[in-house]
Order: structure tokens, then C-alpha cells, then sequence
């Protein structure tokens, strides 16, 4: 064994001396041009010492041979399996090089331009530097991207101060050949201020010069959507919502959409609206779709810009219309919900003391608080408040305690009526008796349940737990799980709904509803998301159509628009279309005003109309 070893470190030696001697072979047949030759050499080598140095350095020139003969799928495939293994070697900027530039002419252009750009953000050696640089310059100035493309890889890898340039020229150039003279300045500007090849400089300067006698440009709306992320769903409903408005409308060509990804993040949202009003003519922003983002972009328009309306198309918390006369929410918002009922349980039913059973969650703190605020406004009492947790199958524990607050209620109210001095005083047969058997009366019962099963569940245990008084809800009320849950127990309970959750089978939807599928070739989704945009959309462009001074203004002062869910009312920004819906026998029924059709009325009616049809 010990003579042995010497011998296998010999042979192995002297194999990798021939490796290498190969590589040397192939090499300089390469450098003479003769590529064809050397392909054979460079597969051996590839194929049987695939693992080694000497074989990472001929898969990388076999797969730059294979790239001048136009094989790429044999590049492809080299090069795919080279990056997976070889994760260190020396050679790797080469095939990440080799891999890009196939991507470019696979089609893949923006991939392998953020591939090359990454070997300059990292690369340390000058040779690979210098030939990427070289390479990511000359597909920049084919024009293969499009200005939102090149913006979002300029952010992502300011890795050189002349492939900045680069980029910041196409954006430009891209920017004036779609007319949108303003953003084609911006760009220009800044690759003169970038200190760049004189070349570029020279471009630039003549680009700024061929603008000349241009105004802005092409008025633009400024889309604001997650398009990336957990939320790129409803980004892209948004979107297509927004195009299809656009195109329906006659103004694509007249009016540019630019979109702008916010992660639906409030920070990144910010920065996007701020680079694009400094870029563009913005003339109207629709969106964030998301709360925190659209509250963060409406407090800085609407304090800097109020020249410019911005319509978010979902988001639901409250204040965020108060941001200033330019902000509109085209969504229902929590607190007008929670004011609904409220308005109608006082004006209609003449309730003024309630309790408030609210499920744990932010849904339940924002509908609970907005309800008190609304019925305290309005001269009413919230007597009792108790927490829940959806989903629980009892909850005795929360019922006693609401039957307790209200057991010292009324004992009050009996001693007060009595004469007592001692206004707490009770006996305990008393309390054990009123306890046990007696039904306790609450006027009104708020219960802001934020799914149909659970509000059903919930007013059966009202019922249970010996508690009477009118049910009331909201929008999370609203679906046939309420009455398969609640049975007759939820007959006369009433809720608020946004009034487009009533129009799901009006002529509006439907038309709607046929141009997305003709045009995207997929229904719109049951969560509105691309509805409302599409309204926000339509809203905007048919108030540019009517040319006004103030986009702003118009929007404000109009009566109302048709959406596809049913009207949009708009009363300092937030849309006020709710509805009160109530039970009767076992039906949803939409209330008109305070009139409240009793069951009996209604049969005569029916009885009336078919007598008169005999």
C-alpha cells in the first residue's frame, strides 16, 4: 500500500498536467480564430473533468464557443449546470456573463440585464468588469427596455457611473418617444449632472435641446399598487381594473398610466409619488389600494398638492378623506358603516341605550369605537361593552358579565324609583332571582361580527343567554351563512352594508364583468378589488374628458358617479352610498328611508297584486 500512494500521486499529477495542457490547446486555438477546433477538446474536457479547475475553465470556453456558433441551447444548458455547481470558482463572473447575454437573446432582456448588472455590483476582478461593462452598454443603447424597466434596475444596481448614464439616457429617450416631455428632462438633467463619458454628456444635451418648444407633455395618472409581495394579487386586479377604465374611456394614447410598485409598503408608496410628480405631468393618482400607504401618500398631497386628486379604490380606515379636499375614498369606510346604523337605530327605532359585543381584532376596535363616537354624538348611552373571541363555540363567561353590568342598571333604576338613600342596594334573593330566570332588555345590541356564520352564532346566544333587544351589525353581516347560523333568531336584526355590495347583478356589473373576461380572459374577483379600481379609473377620466380647471374641484362638486357596484356619493371625500338591510321571514330586505315593511304588510301586498292580476 505505502509504494502505492506515490504511484496515484504521480498519475494524478500528471492527469491534471494534461488537463491543463488541453485547456492550453484549446486556448490558443480559440485566440486563432479557430473555435470549430476546439470544441471537441473543450466537450471532453467538460464531460469528464466537469468537477476540476481545468474543466470550470473549459466549460466556460466551450460555452463562449457554443454562444459564437449561435448553439444556445447548448450554452443554455452548460451554463445553467456550471452556475448550480460551481458556486466559487474563479470563473463564474465569465458564465454569469455567458448565461446573461444568451437570456438577452432568448428575449429574457430585462433578466439579463439585471444579470450583468449584479457581476458589477460584485465582481472584483478588472477583466470581467471591463468586459461586462461593455456588453450591459451596448444592449442599454439597443432600446430593448422600457423606462419603468430601466428605473426599477437603476435602483437596484447604481453600480457604475457610465452604465448609470446609460440607463438614465434610455429613460429619457424612452420618456420623449411616448411624449412625456417633463420625465424626458428630468433624465436628461441627470446625466448631465452625473460627470459621464463625453459621449453621453453630448447625447444628453442634445436630447435636452431637441425638446425645445415642448410643454409637459402627455397628462399621466399615477397608479399605486402592490406588484410585488404578498398583496401582488390585488396589485394586479388594480391594475387591469385601471387599464380596462383607460381603454374604455378613448384616452389610451391621450392620457399615460404610469405604474408604480408599492410593495404595500407606506414609505415606498411615498417615494414612488414623490418621483413621479417631480418626473411627470401627474394630473391624478388612483390608489394605494392598501390603508397604511394610501393614508401616508394622502397626507403629503394633500397638503403639497391639492391640485391633484388621489382616489384610493379599497381602503377602509377612517380620516383618511381628512387628509385634504383632494383625497377620495371610493371604498365604504369603517366609520361610515358604524355611522350608518348607528343614525338609523336612533332616528328609526328611537333606541338610545346599547350594549356593544365586539370580536377581538382590529376590525372590532375600529367598528366599536366608531359606533360609540356615533351614537354618544347623537344623545345615546353605550350602557355595557364586552370583548369576544370569533369562533368559540359558547360564551356564558361574556353574557353574565353584560347580564351583570345591566342587573346593577336597572337595580338602580327600581331603588331610584322606590325612594332608596342606598341607591346599590340588593338583596341576594334578589340578585339570585333577576340572575337566574329574568330576561334582561338592551334597547340595542351592537355586534360588529365580521363574518355572516359568526354574526349568526352570536345572536343565538343573545337569545340563549336571556337577553332581548334589537340586533344590530354591519357589512360582515351581510351573506346567507347569517340565516343558516341565526334561523328565525335573526329575523328583524338590521345592518349596514356599503350599498355596491347590493348591485352584484345590476347591468353595470354585468357589462363590466364582460369586458374584464373579454379582456383579460378571467372574471373579476369576488373582493372588488378590480371593480372599485376600475370605477376610481372611470371616475377620473371621464372628469378629464369635461375638461375642467380643477380636476379637484369637478370631482368634488359632482352629485354622484355610476360605479359598477351601484352609485358613489362622495361627501368630503369619502363615499357615503350605504344601505340598512334587515331580516324578514328568513330574507334579506333593503330598507327605503325608516320605513320598515312588517311581514303582515307585506303579505296583503302580495295578496293584493295577485288578486289584481286575476
Amino acid at each position: 500500500m505505502k509504494r502505492l500512494i506515490p504511484f496515484l500521486l504521480v498519475t494524478l499529477l500528471s492527469t491534471a498536467a494534461f488537463a491543463q495542457d488541453e485547456v492550453a490547446k484549446a486556448k490558443s486555438l480559440i485566440r486563432d480564430g479557430k473555435c470549430a477546433e476546439a470544441v471537441p477538446v473543450l466537450q471532453g474536457l467538460a464531460k469528464s473533468k466537469f468537477k476540476t479547475h481545468a474543466g470550470a475553465q473549459a466549460s466556460v470556453m466551450l460555452t463562449e464557443c457554443y454562444l459564437r456558433d449561435h448553439k444556445r441551447a447548448e450554452a443554455m444548458q452548460l451554463s445553467s449546470k456550471f452556475l448550480e455547481y460551481h458556486v466559487s470558482s474563479e470563473y463564474r463572473e465569465r458564465m454569469e456573463l455567458a448565461h446573461s447575454i444568451l437570456m438577452v437573446e432568448q428575449g429574457e432582456v430585462y433578466e439579463g440585464v439585471e444579470g450583468m448588472l449584479r457581476i458589477l455590483a460584485y465582481t472584483k476582478n478588472p477583466a470581467a468588469r471591463s468586459r461586462t461593462k461593455e456588453v450591459v452598454v451596448q444592449t442599454l443603447a439597443a432600446s430593448l427596455l422600457n423606462a419603468d424597466q430601466l428605473q426599477v434596475l437603476l435602483e437596484k444596481y447604481p453600480v457604475d457611473k457610465d452604465v448609470v448614464g446609460w440607463m438614465q439616457l434610455q429613460i429619457g429617450r424612452e420618456s420623449q418617444n411616448i411624449k412625456r416631455y417633463k420625465a424626458a428632462r428630468y433624465w436628461y438633467k441627470k446625466v448631465l449632472n452625473g460627470k459621464v463619458a463625453e459621449n453621453l454628456m453630448n447625447t444628453a444635451q442634445k436630447g435636452l435641446e431637441s425638446l425645445e418648444g415642448y410643454g409637459a407633455g402627455m397628462p399621466t395618472v399615477l397608479v399605486l399598487a402592490p406588484l410585488s409581495g404578498d398583496f401582488a394579487e390585488f396589485g394586479s386586479a388594480a391594475l387591469q381594473g385601471v387599464l380596462l377604465a383607460q381603454e374604455k374611456s378613448g384616452f389610451k394614447g391621450k392620457v399615460n398610466v404610469r405604474v408604480a410598485d408599492t410593495r404595500a409598503d407606506a414609505s415606498q408608496a411615498l417615494m414612488r409619488v414623490q418621483q413621479a410628480i417631480n418626473q411627470d405631468s401627474i394630473v391624478a393618482v388612483i390608489g394605494p389600494i392598501m390603508s397604511a400607504p394610501a393614508a401616508t401618500v394622502a397626507a403629503w398631497l394633500g397638503s403639497n398638492f391639492q391640485n391633484i386628486p388621489m382616489l384610493t379604490p379599497t381602503a377602509t380606515d377612517d380620516g383618511i378623506a381628512r387628509m385634504g379636499p383632494n383625497i377620495f375614498q371610493v371604498n365604504i369606510t369603517m366609520d361610515n358603516l358604524a355611522q350608518s346604523i348607528a343614525d338609523f337605530a336612533v332616528k328609526c327605532l328611537d333606541i338610545r341605550e346599547f350594549a356593544i359585543l365586539s370580536p377581538l381584532g382590529d376590525y372590532g376596535s375600529a367598528m366599536s369605537n366608531s359606533f360609540t363616537r356615533a351614537i354618544e354624538r347623537r344623545g345615546g348611552n353605550i350602557v355595557a361593552f364586552r370583548n369576544y373571541e370569533e369562533g368559540r363555540p359558547d360564551y356564558k363567561t361574556e353574557f353574565d358579565l353584560l347580564r351583570d353590568v345591566r342587573f346593577k342598571q336597572e337595580n338602580r333604576r327600581r331603588n331610584i324609583a322606590r325612594g332608596a338613600s342606598d341607591l346599590d342596594a340588593v338583596s341576594p334573593k334578589e340578585r339570585r332571582f333577576y340572575m337566574s330566570d329574568s330576561t334582561f332588555n338592551i334597547p340595542g345590541i351592537f355586534i360588529p361580527a365580521t363574518n355572516p356564520g359568526d354574526a349568526g352564532a352570536m345572536v343565538s346566544q343573545v337569545a340563549f343567554n336571556k337577553i332581548s333587544g334589537v340586533r344590530l351589525g354591519a357589512s360582515g353581516w351581510y351573506g346567507r351563512e347569517l340565516l343558516i347560523q341565526g334561523k328565525r333568531l335573526v329575523d328583524s336584526s338590521f345592518f349596514s352594508v356599503p350599498a355596491l355590495d347590493m348591485n352584484g347583478d345590476s347591468d353595470s356589473y354585468k357589462n363590466f364583468s364582460k369586458a374584464f373576461q373579454d379582456r383579460w380572459g378571467a372574471e373579476p374577483g369576488e373582493d372588488k378589488v378590480s371593480g372599485l379600481s376600475y370605477d376610481a379609473a372611470n371616475i377620473v377620466f371621464s372628469t378629464i374628458a369635461k375638461k375642467p380647471e380643477s380636476l379637484t374641484n369637478s370631482i368634488n362638486n359632482a352629485g354622484s358617479f355610476q360605479g359598477v357596484y351601484g352609485e358613489i356619493k362622495f361627501k368630503r371625500g369619502v363615499n357615503v352610498n350605504t344601505k340598512i338591510v334587515t331580516v324578514q321571514k328568513g330574507k334579506f330586505e333593503t330598507l327605503d328611508g325608516c320605513k320598515i315593511p312588517s311581514v303582515e304588510a307585506k303579505e296583503k301586498e302580495k295578496e293584493a297584486e295577485k288578486a289584481s292580476k286575476k
